[in-house]
């Protein structure tokens, strides 16, 4: 590790500077307060990030930071994941103006995302499918800017980040896909945050983790998102205890209640992971905010709204009617990301 994150070590890296785990409380892990990849009036990918416009920040400080508030108090939720990469974040003061004003604590992140299917929401050709400098770049370069990004700051600001996000699409990664992995595992070892991954698809957990294992990264720092159905089938689940006996942390995301009983697997998948003693590799997040995946920018049309606060009030109690013990509640929502989110 650099000498200068050693300095650093059992602290959180937020868009405000450096603080305790214990100021955090429940920890969302996986959010995305500006996911705004593609510009539809231009018809093109979004490749560069720029200052975002006043009318931007202006709707995200009127929208957000009161969902935001209203999660802190009264839902002690201290802190979230921002889970979106560049090129597709706001504008680093963005991130600090909304922190300050809300009174939550954001963790930024670095890192690349996956290779979207060909076809699939706007790739309709193979340069849409990904950030186009991720497939010119070398691993170096591609190591450099996520070690730039938490040593020195984004852009030139203060604002460092303070995890790295990748992505695969399916089981078997692409050759790009494994660049970013190989890449974001040496910026891994030389920062010290954790890595929080995209992985929808049965199977790319193995691969994912695979990867990261082999060069080196300690598996207790490395959070596998969108894991629901990987935990709520009982005959995945074994492949999931196989990883969580060797270290590495998953998330359920996209929590849509709006059936609970379609929960009910997940539910029993947890209780099933607690009674085998990895309770402790477990988070949740919602995969909510703001986006333009599906057309102009606005809160995400994909999850029951609102954005972020949702959890509190619905996902939450549906998973206590469900049998969610207050125990296995605190441990998922605050002292797991306690663990996790610190520089190590």
């Amino acid at each position: 590790m650099l000498n200068k994150m050693k300095s650093l070590a059992g602290m959180v890296l937020t868009v405000t500077g450096p603080m305790a785990p214990a100021a955090f409380g429940k920890v969302l892990m996986h959010e995305h307060l500006h996911s705004d990849l593609y510009d539809w009036q231009k018809d093109g990918l979004i490749t560069e990030e720029r200052p975002t416009a006043p009318g931007r920040l202006a709707y995200l400080l009127n929208d957000a930071v009161p969902l935001l508030r209203e999660c802190r108090e009264p839902h002690g939720m201290g802190g979230y994941v921002d889970a979106t990469m560049p090129p597709w974040r706001a504008w680093p003061d963005v991130y600090e103006k909304v922190s300050r004003a809300s009174g939550v604590r954001i963790v930024l992140a670095t890192g690349f995302y996956r290779e979207i299917e060909l076809g699939s929401y706007f790739a309709k050709t193979p340069g849409r499918q990904i950030w186009p400098f991720v497939r010119r770049a070398s691993v170096e370069q591609l190591t450099e800017l996520c070690v730039r990004e938490i040593v020195e700051g984004i852009h030139g600001t203060s604002v460092c980040a303070g995890c790295i996000k990748l992505g695969s699409s399916q089981a078997p990664m692409t050759p790009t896909e494994r660049k970013t992995f190989v890449a974001a595992a040496r910026a891994q070892q030389a920062t010290g945050v954790h890595v929080t991954t995209h992985c929808s698809v049965p199977g790319a957990e193995t691969s994912q983790l695979t990867v990261l294992d082999g060069e080196g990264v300690d598996l207790r720092r490395v959070v596998i998102g969108h894991t629901g159905w990987h935990i709520g089938d009982k005959l995945y689940r074994r492949t999931v205890l196989e990883w969580m006996k060797r270290g590495a942390n998953f998330l359920p995301t996209n929590l849509d209640v709006g059936n609970p009983e379609n929960w009910r697997p997940l539910i029993d998948g947890i209780h099933a992971i607690f009674d085998a003693g990895h309770g402790d590799k477990l988070c949740f997040g919602l995969d909510s905010g703001y986006c333009s995946e599906a057309g102009p920018f606005t809160r995400v049309n994909y999850m029951p709204l609102p954005p972020f606060l949702y959890m509190f009030t619905h996902v939450l109690p549906a998973f206590r009617a469900l049998g969610l013990t207050h125990n296995e509640e605190e441990q998922i929502m605050t002292t797991n990301p306690a663990r996790i989110i610190p520089i190590a």
